[in-house]
């Protein structure tokens, strides 16, 4: 079977080599993101595999097809970006990895809710510009003294509160379709008790249209003044001019973000133009009381293992049986296993 990997990384290397070797996979891997100009490289295979936060619009599908190539293996878990009318106008079937590192996730928002609760930001800072006695009055908060709302109990959730019941914090959870687990301990709250309780809230949900800007200018005033915002899920979950003004003026105390609102054009014209300027980016970087990383949360050995073989696997299921558990379909359209 002949795979063609689009947007392979150095760390993917290995893994997809190793699984060509185990099958007997014709293998092509290019660096190249899938656009309607590079889908030709894929001429001659069964499936195509790719991973990139850029759009997968119609003129992919329809290139696709003309090659004769009817699925796409996503190497993430996300599906906010792909034109499903158009795949399912060209007949192109869409796999996605619906949890390719659970624990990764949750590990990464558990570092940022200690990096901001011990106020670590202002401590660099002023060791940077040489206070040291400064840096010794920032007094921190712990977490295990702290009401932490996980809006979201899906695998990354529910990963989350396993790390917060062995700390001792106190969880609250907010999710429109709760999923019963005997063993975390947690209460089900409404949104806004959770909002108005949580010293820090941290969103694991999917970026569903409906989910835009959840957290926005009227959230934010009913959460604790002071309280810490985190975000490992999706881009569109946070109003990022509302949480700008809100550290300005102190309603929010901290926020951690591995997913940047406008994080698809920013890349975009990363690519274009070889520069990734945004205001708003910059504004929050310059923030000691912020932390931002870019859509690394997932990122570890373990994730990477997982998103290559189980996007591989995933066409080798469509090309032999003609069914994935991972499929994703047009009824599903952002099926994201958060």
């Amino acid at each position: 079977m002949k795979i063609t990997v689009f947007g392979v990384r150095p760390d993917e290397r290995q893994h997809l080599e190793r699984w060509a070797q185990q099958r007997g996979d014709e293998l092509v891997q290019t660096t190249a993101l899938l656009t309607p100009d590079s889908v030709a490289k894929a001429a001659g295979s069964t499936g195509i595999s790719c991973f990139q936060t850029v759009p997968y619009e119609a003129g992919v599908f329809k290139a696709m097809r003309k090659l004769g190539i009817k699925a796409l293996a996503l190497r993430n878990t996300g599906t906010d970006n792909v034109d499903f009318d158009a795949a399912q106008h060209y007949g192109i079937r869409i796999t996605n990895v619906p949890a390719y590192s659970p624990n990764a996730i949750a590990e990464f928002a558990l570092a940022d809710m200690l990096y901001l609760l011990r106020q670590t930001g202002l401590v660099q800072r002023d060791l940077q510009q040489d206070h040291y006695r400064q840096a010794t009055t920032h007094i921190g908060r712990e977490l295990r003294c702290s009401t932490v709302g996980v809006i979201g109990t899906g695998r990354i959730g529910r990963s989350l509160i396993s790390s917060l019941n062995g700390i001792g914090a106190k969880v609250l959870a907010y999710d429109p379709h709760p999923q019963a687990d005997c063993q975390l301990h947690f209460e089900s709250v409404t949104l806004q008790t959770l909002l108005r309780q949580s010293d820090i809230v941290t969103l694991h949900i999917p970026g569903t249209p409906s989910n835009t800007h959840l957290i926005d200018q009227a959230a934010i005033a009913e959460m604790k003044p002071g309280a810490l915002l985190i975000n490992t899920g999706r881009p569109n979950l946070v109003d990022t001019t509302a949480v700008i003004a809100a550290l300005r003026s102190g309603q929010l105390g901290g926020v951690g973000i591995d997913t940047f609102e406008h994080e698809t054009e920013d890349l975009l014209a990363l690519a274009e133009a070889g520069q990734f300027v945004d205001p708003q980016w910059q504004s929050l970087l310059a923030m000691p009381n912020v932390i931002l990383s870019p859509h690394i949360a997932y990122y570890t050995e373990t994730a990477v293992r997982n998103m290559c073989e189980t996007a591989m696997q995933a066409l080798h299921d469509l090309a032999e049986r003609q069914a994935s558990d991972c499929e994703v379909f047009p009824d599903q359209r952002l099926r994201q296993a958060q």
